[in-house]
């Protein structure tokens, strides 16, 4: 119903629709018969957007804030006014820079610039987006030779095309801005320098928010009275997003929205001649070359793990949007794990665990003074992260003690399937342990919560033959599974001589309930205490080839082996405890995150 907004009415004036007086000065609005009505009330605050808080009243005769010119409490950083309309300053300085962002309707800014007494200055609009008009008369800058608005004027300028660098005759330049009611644009940025005709004037250019410099930043006052380098321009521009090593990525060229493109509807009534490609890129124009890592808006990037070994998360597409932020979520990629390599012998009792870990412990044959001293293999791990491998505990503590042995005592290697394998084989990773955590419930005697964890000084590297296992898939629960893998290392002195070319052994073994393993210990008088955190199993009476599984199974961590008791041999109808992983998911999960 608002027209064209009217001066506020006087007390007691009529509206000429009711014809009733109004006892309170209004803001009115012209009505059907252009006549100024106090009866179809203004907007008020909501016109005003560069209000960051508005003063919302009744418009009863206690609400005078449209008399007084206070429709804003607060405004937009750099904007000042009852309405919020009004923004600029005086700069006093050598060089500086000019912004107007985002402006409103009906705003008028003042700038006055004013550099050393005696000497001039240059004035350059790096860049302008204001209304179009062939006479600028509704948003322009207005340049002034001088300190106010009653100075010479030079130009006035709106569009979206720079001027040519203006030059004062004076110290002073006055820059004067106004829009009109209706539409508004981007705004301009323009920087100045002082000029002298005796010092060499250098001018640096940068530019705001989310546009990028293409070009020199900058460029010198020669003799010849011309400037060095060529004139740079503020351009929209994404950075390009940091991914690590283990990404691939493709840049393609910058591609305007498709016909298939929302953005194509802004544009196809204007569309007479020519291909929608020529005039598409006239509405996204590409300028100038950027600085390494930046692209152009619309350029697009793609983007996949180096190698089968890594899953990706994030986005696999990203685009550079107008906004210079990239659409979609950061790529990266991850080991994959419970993956077997992809040559692996038919019988699992031969195949390679990569997640299998060596733990040694160092030895001395007298005082730990002297240098003669020996690693041997103690324990067997698993890595479940690139820094961190999980033990049982009682294989890092002394017996009957809760307290880590040194670091410095324990070693990790990681690949080792023979134990002839040498530290010189490339296919190894000797790795010093930075860290023991042993689990705070570890109860030495009982072996319940039988769990610690080892971190690495330096990350395994992924390889065909050293990746990490899968966790238990929740935290706790029932344990579904009957049969098991179990994979270990041939203890030296235990049960039969072993040789240096035997290999890691692996072998299918059944689950059962822990009451299996209660019995079986009482029955051979080894009194134990099993509780929650443990799982019962021995040898299974079959034999398991590759083609009895699936291939791709991701294989997940179920127990560590725990403790046992011996006869005379190895029987393998003998049960033995594991330390229950599921139960542990969690404490394991928040140390390695």
């Amino acid at each position: 119903m608002c027209r064209t907004c009217c001066e506020y009415l006087q007390i007691s004036c009529k509206c000429p629709s009711q014809g009733t007086k109004v006892g309170y000065a209004v803001p009115c609005c012209r009505n059907a018969l252009d006549e100024c009505d106090p009866c179809i009330l203004h907007q008020g605050c909501s016109i005003f957007d560069n209000c960051k808080t508005c003063n919302n009243g009744t418009w009863l005769a206690k609400d005078d804030f449209y008399i007084r010119g206070r429709y804003c409490t607060s405004c937009r950083r750099g904007w000042s006014g009852g309405d919020c309309l009004t923004c600029g300053e005086v700069i006093q300085r050598p060089h500086g820079h000019v912004t107007l962002e985002s402006y409103p309707i009906n705003a008028k800014c003042e700038w006055t610039l004013q550099v050393g007494k005696g000497a001039t200055m240059e004035l350059r609009v790096s860049m302008i987006s204001l209304e179009s008009d062939h006479s600028c008369r509704y948003d322009y800058v207005e340049v002034r030779d001088g300190d106010s608005l009653t100075s010479p004027v030079i130009g006035r300028y709106c569009g979206d095309e720079s001027p040519s660098p203006i030059r004062s005759s004076g110290n002073s330049l006055h820059i004067h801005f106004v829009s009109d009611g209706y539409n508004n644009d981007d705004g301009f940025f323009a920087t100045f320098q002082e000029v002298s005709g005796t010092k060499s004037i250098n001018i640096e250019y940068f530019c705001n928010n989310t546009y990028i410099l293409s070009g020199d930043s900058k460029r010198t006052c020669q003799k010849n009275g011309t400037w060095s380098g060529s004139q740079p321009l503020c351009v929209r521009a994404c950075r390009e997003p940091k991914v690590s090593k283990l990404v691939r990525q493709k840049v393609l060229k910058y591609q305007p929205p498709s016909r298939k493109s929302p953005v194509h509807k802004l544009y196809s009534a204007s569309i007479q001649r020519g291909t929608e490609a020529d005039t598409l890129e006239k509405a996204f124009p590409v300028f100038g070359d950027l600085p390494p890592t930046f692209h152009h808006v619309y350029t697009s990037i793609e983007y996949e793990c180096v190698s089968a070994l890594y899953k990706h998360s994030g986005s696999t597409h990203r685009t550079c949007l107008k906004t210079g932020k990239w659409s979609g979520r950061h790529f990266s990629c991850s080991p994959v794990c419970g993956k077997l390599p992809s040559a692996s012998p038919q019988n699992f009792t031969e195949v390679h665990w990569p997640w299998h870990a060596a733990l040694y412990i160092r030895l001395y044959n007298s005082s730990p003074l002297m240098k003669d001293q020996r690693w041997q293999l103690v324990c067997s791990g698993a890595l479940v992260n690139q820094h961190w491998v999980v033990v049982a505990a009682h294989c890092v503590v002394e017996p009957g003690r809760t307290e880590a042995l040194s670091s410095d005592d324990l070693n990790v290697v990681m690949g080792k399937h023979y134990l002839s394998d040498l530290r010189e084989n490339k296919r190894l990773q000797d790795i010093q342990i930075a860290q023991i955590l042993i689990h705070p419930d570890y109860d030495p005697y009982v072996l319940d919560s039988d769990l610690a964890m080892l971190k690495l000084v330096d990350k395994a590297r992924i390889s065909e033959y050293v990746s990490p296992v899968c966790l238990p898939y929740r935290q706790g629960g029932e344990v579904i599974a009957k049969q098991a893998f179990l994979t270990g290392w041939p203890v030296a002195g235990q049960h039969r001589a072993h040789t240096d070319s035997e290999a890691t052994r692996t072998g299918l073994i059944e689950l059962a309930d822990v009451v299996k393993c209660e019995r079986q210990f009482s029955k051979h008088n080894v009194p134990i205490s099993i509780t929650d955190n443990m799982l019962c199993g021995r040898q299974h009476p079959l034999s398991l080839r590759a083609e009895d599984t699936d291939s791709h199974h991701a294989w997940e961590l179920l127990g560590l082996v725990s403790f046992r008791y011996d006869l005379q041999g190895c029987n393998p109808d003998l049960y033995t405890v594991h330390t229950r992983v599921s139960n542990f998911k969690n404490w394991i999960e928040t140390n390695i995150t």
